[in-house]
């Protein structure tokens, strides 16, 4: 039986350290700081960690559906600063400084939503979080349209006239 628990754990540890060895040689094949990345996930963990010692300071009822949902929609937050990376080496531009500030901005968000959480906790009441990161999400789909635009009156000059 303990062998067993061995044999599950190794190759659990061999799983995970393939994984992590698979997206640190995606974050650095795009030219991305890892250092950041540590520290955004760091902050997502404290972030979800602080929301559920708020939801038993508030008395709220802890599902784990979703605590899992949101554990997985913050980690779908880090798919952002990857799919620009991505777009940015495919299309050969220079989109480092923008990736950065995504970066930036995404570990401001977590920062501010784990002291909101904090003052929740303090103050035993529930203070609001802005959406920071909704508000990014929108911002990055209107500059990507804007490039598209863009990109297809190079193509197509003649829409250039229409408009």
């Amino acid at each position: 039986m303990i062998e067993q628990a061995e044999s599950i754990f190794t190759r659990l540890t061999e799983y995970s350290l393939g994984i992590k060895g698979f997206i640190y040689g995606i974050f650095v094949f795009l030219d991305m700081d890892i250092d950041v990345i540590k520290i955004l996930a760091i902050l997502m963990a404290l972030d979800t960690f602080l929301g559920v010692i708020k939801a038993i300071r508030l008395n709220k009822k802890i599902c784990f559906r979703v605590l899992l949902t949101g554990m997985i929609t913050k980690l779908s937050i880090l798919i952002l600063p990857m799919i620009l990376a991505l777009v940015a080496k495919a299309l050969s531009f220079d989109f480092t400084w923008f990736v950065k500030a995504v970066l930036n901005i995404l570990v401001l968000a977590e920062a501010f939503s784990s002291i909101t959480n904090i003052i929740s906790i303090r103050q035993k009441k529930d203070v609001q979080n802005t959406d920071f990161i909704t508000k990014l999400l929108y911002a990055v789909r209107g500059g990507l349209s804007t490039l598209i635009d863009r990109a297809f009156k190079v193509i197509n000059p003649e829409d250039k006239k229409e408009k």
